[in-house]
């Protein structure tokens, strides 16, 4: 067995076993396209997209849908910085879509080189940002992101193990039920396959630990799929 195949089958049966989980918790299947870089070679204008369709109810109802258009600016070699706009919607049981929650959000992010560690990259992100629900509260919450992401690549093939992990914060309490402090984790296990030099798609095992506050902790066990395209 080569080394793209060991990956292959390790990063499978992870997936399997952690969505084969049976509890009060849920299966779930997210996907996503992100398109991000230049404008042209010489430019240090940025350009920023991502899209999400997220499935719960062991992926067989959609649940959240993600537009996220930005725009982003060269710092210096390493450093990028962005703002955008996102529009979330959470939808909800029944053919009613005035009960979906439509969530409005402004957000501003640094990205940004680490290390070189274990014979692979070290990045991260920051983002900041602040959520609006106008039905259902006046109050702007804002919230703190920070995500990690270390990726290897496989001698000998366009593959590339990849682990990341973000923790999310409420940096303060919204009428609509943003609650200040720890708000949830995301900690992704998979494999990265460099299909062109500018095309990317990734697959893994995604643990999404949810705090409930007075109604309890939950967790998502996420068979996660995302294509990222850079200009």
């Amino acid at each position: 067995m080569t080394a793209t195949q060991y990956a292959l089958v390790t990063t499978f049966l992870v997936v399997v076993a952690s969505t084969a989980y049976a509890g009060p918790d849920d299966n779930q299947a997210w996907s996503a396209i992100a398109v991000n870089g230049s404008i042209d070679d010489d430019s240090r204008f940025l350009l920023w997209f991502d899209a999400h369709a997220r499935f719960r109810d062991d992926a067989g109802e959609l649940g959240t849908t993600i537009i996220r258009p930005g725009i982003g600016w060269k710092a210096t070699k390493g450093l990028n910085l962005w703002l955008g706009y996102a529009r979330v919607t959470s939808h909800r049981n029944g053919p009613d879509v005035e009960s979906d929650i439509e969530e409005d959000r402004l957000w501003q992010q640094a990205t940004y080189p680490v290390a070189s560690w274990l014979g692979g990259s070290l990045s991260g992100r920051t983002r900041l940002e602040q959520r609006r629900r106008s039905s259902a509260g006046d109050n702007t919450g804002w919230r703190l992101r920070q995500a990690w992401r270390w990726s290897r690549p496989i001698e000998g093939s366009t593959m590339s193990y990849v682990v990341s992990n973000e923790t999310f914060f409420g940096l303060n309490d919204a009428d609509w039920g943003q609650r200040d402090g720890y708000d949830q984790n995301r900690a992704f296990l998979g494999l990265a396959w460099q299909a062109k030099q500018k095309l990317r798609a990734e697959i893994g095992y995604l643990n999404n630990h949810i705090d409930g506050g007075t109604t309890g902790s939950r967790t998502n066990h996420v068979l996660s799929l995302a294509l990222y395209v850079r200009l």
